[in-house]
């Protein structure tokens, strides 16, 4: 008897639940809730949202790009795309909701193009509406690609960017040329490759600035849609500045006897200063034009030209180009005509391996400068460590140094060459 009580108690009852109160209030509160989120979401006022929506221009796979047509214009652009919707929907909505495309293949010629754009949402069951965006069509400039190489035209916005004292040498450019890239029709409107150089201060040392560089038509005016294309990634521009002297003119002699006295010599030059400009660190004391080699002196006059219009170290500012300078050797230095013979030819520097024959001298005599009563006992040397990369089998033509042997105060006058035959051993 006692269990089948507990079991009417345990039974459910439905109409208990009913008539309890306090499931009856929880019950109440709930369906509440229920119809008031179903009446919320079926009454919820109407809004409306903007989104931006970022495209990739792409008309790699269109009409266009195999016709060979591209696409100048901006590469990216933003739609702004207004859609409509239950407010309570608003803040979910988002870019990746939409798609936006370009109908590309509406391009099929050259010129300017309107691409109409198209807005939908990405999805077939999508709780909004696109009510309208901005902008409709891509505009762009569409042409067959071109090319052309052309020089780098500088231009100061004002010359007077030296100071006091000190010149400008000529401006050094990373590179003279630049490749002009973009549509025909606009790369043929290029006349000039121009770089606008503005410094502000005046200059004593040498200076490097960036180099900007912009193609313009013939009337100065800019051209759209080209690039210009440089092989380094920084172009600019070097403008070397020098301090104003004045020099005195020298030269240098070079292979001197140990026992001539130079002093005794005549040297005269056309101009015996010069107006030069050098850097501002330079430890420069006098203008040395060139070396003079004492094989090339003779007794009496020995005039030689030198060309100054380009110096490392230095630029002249007179208007010469060239020096000639006039070294006379004392009579009292005699000149001799003295014979050779092959037999006195001594070859140095054969590499390991090799032998050489000396078939011939280019003269039968050499002329000796310098005290009458040691002209004699001339060397004759082929020195071939200059040629060493360059030596072949066979028979050649190799410079010969002479010298007078058991003397410091003669030289030998003149060049001479002996033909040498150089064979493996």
């Amino acid at each position: 008897m006692p269990q089948e009580n507990k079991a009417k108690k345990s039974k459910f009852s439905l109409r208990k639940l009913i008539y309890n109160d306090k499931y009856l209030i929880i019950f109440s509160v709930l369906a509440a809730i229920v119809v008031w989120i179903i009446a919320s979401m079926s009454l919820s006022p109407e809004t409306t949202k903007t989104v931006a929506v970022p495209v990739t221009v792409d008309f790699s796979d269109s009409a266009a790009s195999q016709l060979g047509i591209k696409c100048y214009g901006d590469e990216t652009i933003d739609v702004d795309v207004t859609v409509s919707c239950k407010k309570y929907l608003a803040k979910d909505i988002t870019y990746d909701d939409l798609n936006v495309t370009l109908q590309t293949n509406t391009v099929t010629t050259k010129g300017n193009h309107e691409v109409p754009i198209k807005v939908e949402a990405s999805s077939e069951n999508a709780s909004f509406t696109v009510q309208s965006y901005y902008p409709t069509v891509y505009t762009a400039f569409f042409d067959v690609e071109d090319e052309k190489t052309m020089n780098i035209t500088l231009d100061y916005d004002d010359e007077d960017f030296i100071a006091d004292g000190y010149i400008m040498g000529e401006p050094l450019l990373s590179q003279t040329t630049a490749v002009v890239t973009g549509p025909k029709t606009y790369v043929s409107q290029v006349k000039s490759l121009v770089s606008t150089i503005s410094i502000d201060d005046k200059l004593r040392t040498t200076q490097s600035v960036d180099l900007p560089v912009s193609a313009v038509d013939s009337s100065g005016s800019t051209v759209d849609y080209v690039s210009i294309d440089t092989s380094s990634d920084n172009l600019t521009l070097t403008i070397p500045v020098f301090k104003k002297t004045t020099f005195d003119v020298s030269v240098s002699f070079t292979n001197i006897p140990s026992d001539v006295d130079i002093s005794n010599f005549t040297v005269a030059y056309s101009n015996e200063t010069v107006d030069a400009g050098v850097l501002e660190d330079a430890d420069i004391e006098e203008a040395n034009i060139g070396n003079i080699d004492f094989s090339q002196l003779t007794v009496g006059e020995n005039e030689f030209s030198f060309d100054v219009s380009n110096f490392e170290s230095m630029v002249i500012l007179d208007n010469i180009s060239e020096i000639t300078v006039t070294v006379t050797v004392p009579s009292d230095y005699s000149s001799q005509s003295v014979s050779v013979d092959k037999s006195a030819v001594t070859v140095t520097n054969l590499p390991d391996g090799y032998k050489a024959v000396v078939n011939s001298l280019s003269s039968s005599a050499v002329t000796v400068i310098g005290d009458e009563t040691a002209l004699s006992g001339i060397g004759l040397v082929v020195d071939l460590s200059s040629y060493k990369n360059n030596i072949t089998d066979g028979a050649n033509d190799y410079e010969l140094t002479a010298s007078v042997e058991n003397s410091s105060s003669c030289w030998v006058y003149g060049n001479y060459t002996a033909n040498v035959t150089i064979t493996k051993e």
